[in-house]
């Protein structure tokens, strides 16, 4: 029965139904307007008067999107359309990732079906924060590169770093997993690849720097957020692994040192983490093994999440994608293991910087379209074992 159900359906009904859940989440689930949101519509707002940027911690890419979603609907609901539309987009881009990688239509099948009826991507789709957009642009960036549109894919990859910075970090090793495991280029082949792109980085980077010089009187690349980041998991407050102010780390800056002096507080604050670090090593294990189990485990941390609703929804959805996930690599990461390297580098990356700073199931979500791909393999595998 579920043979012949994966076999009939086409990707344009899955895709459909992502919208109708979607659509109904946005109806009945409500709104919880993340702190981020008040953060990004500043954002757009700061942008398209002219002014400059107050946040230190976030990229624009986000802001800029909500502006204009919400200038051309005139009112809040635009972003979140939009973010709806751009979710049920990714589907269809998870559907096309997992024909690359696996060449079974059935597998991207199950890939997209599983992500278009998956709580966290549902949640977040309504919900104005930035993940959404992130993973659409990544995915579809590792899809241009799996595809060998280089070109494209560098593009993709650098507007992503314009809303979330931590694919700045993994960008490069992606660009070497493609170069040498898959496309057996040669070093000045790769060499020359890495030159493209850091010249299109230069460029598409360019205007944001030109701000950030106006704005802090000195280069800064990104944003401010890696010592706050690093500070935040790395200091004598820290027991949980998180980083809420007051509770995890006191940073005692205010909007003026920011203005002034943004660049020497985020040297201090790398310079007050090191030391932690190099002080208390055995502490510094022991919070970075805590950050692990909370990035990796099976619920949510906060509170407000903690209800038993939620706990049983995660576990049945997350908690049966990670363990489906973990069973693929087990039984197939000899035989696929050049093939899906770049995202196990993605992943690997990015547990380690959030080991390192601090960790969320939220910093997680971008990943777990990886575990999804991975899952729906070893399912059609088990189901196709199971019929015979």
């Amino acid at each position: 029965m579920l043979d012949s159900f994966i076999k009939n359906i086409n990707i344009l009904q899955i895709t459909f139904l992502s919208f109708v859940l979607r659509f109904l989440g946005l109806i009945f689930y409500k709104n919880q307007n993340l702190p981020d949101t008040y953060t990004y519509e500043r954002i757009g707002q700061e942008i398209f008067s002219g002014s400059v940027i107050q946040t230190p911690l976030h990229m624009p890419g986000y802001g800029i999107w909500m502006h204009l979603l919400n200038f051309v609907t005139q009112n809040s609901y635009g972003v979140i359309f939009g973010d709806i539309l751009i979710s049920c987009l990714t589907v269809y881009v998870i559907y096309l990732l997992s024909i690359e990688i696996f060449k079974s239509e059935m597998i991207a099948k199950i890939a997209a079906l599983i992500f278009a009826i998956y709580p966290f991507s549902i949640f977040y789709s309504f919900n104005a924060v930035s993940e959404t957009l992130f993973i659409f642009l990544l995915y579809s960036s590792i899809l241009m590169l799996y595809r060998k549109k280089l070109l494209y894919g560098y593009i993709l990859i650098i507007l992503s770093i314009y809303v979330k910075p931590t694919a700045d970090i993994f960008a490069p090793f992606l660009i070497l997993c493609f170069c040498f495991l898959i496309y057996k280029y040669s070093k000045k082949e790769t060499l020359r690849e890495l030159c493209i792109f850091y010249l299109l980085y230069s460029l598409l980077l360019s205007p944001w720097w030109v701000h950030n010089w106006n704005k802090y009187d000195g280069f800064v690349r990104l944003n401010l957020a890696g010592g706050y980041h690093l500070y935040s998991g790395n200091n004598p407050e820290n027991l949980s692994g998180g980083g809420i102010g007051g509770i995890d780390v006191n940073h005692g800056w205010t909007d003026q040192d920011i203005e002034k002096r943004g660049i020497e507080f985020e040297q201090k604050f790398k310079r007050d983490a090191f030391n932690f670090i190099k002080e208390n090593p055995k502490i510094f294990v022991k919070l970075s093994v805590i950050k692990f189990k909370r990035f990796w485990q099976m619920y949510p941390y906060a509170e407000e999440y903690k209800g038993i609703s939620y706990k049983i929804l995660s576990i049945f959805s997350y908690g049966l994608v990670l363990i489906f996930s973990i069973l693929f690599l087990i039984s197939n990461l000899k035989k696929f293991f050049l093939r899906i390297s770049p995202l196990i580098t993605i992943v690997f990356l990015t547990t380690a910087i959030h080991c390192i700073t601090i960790a969320s199931v939220r910093y997680r979500f971008p990943i777990e379209p990886i575990l999804i791909i991975f899952a729906s393999y070893y399912i059609f595998e088990r189901f196709k074992l199971l019929k015979n």
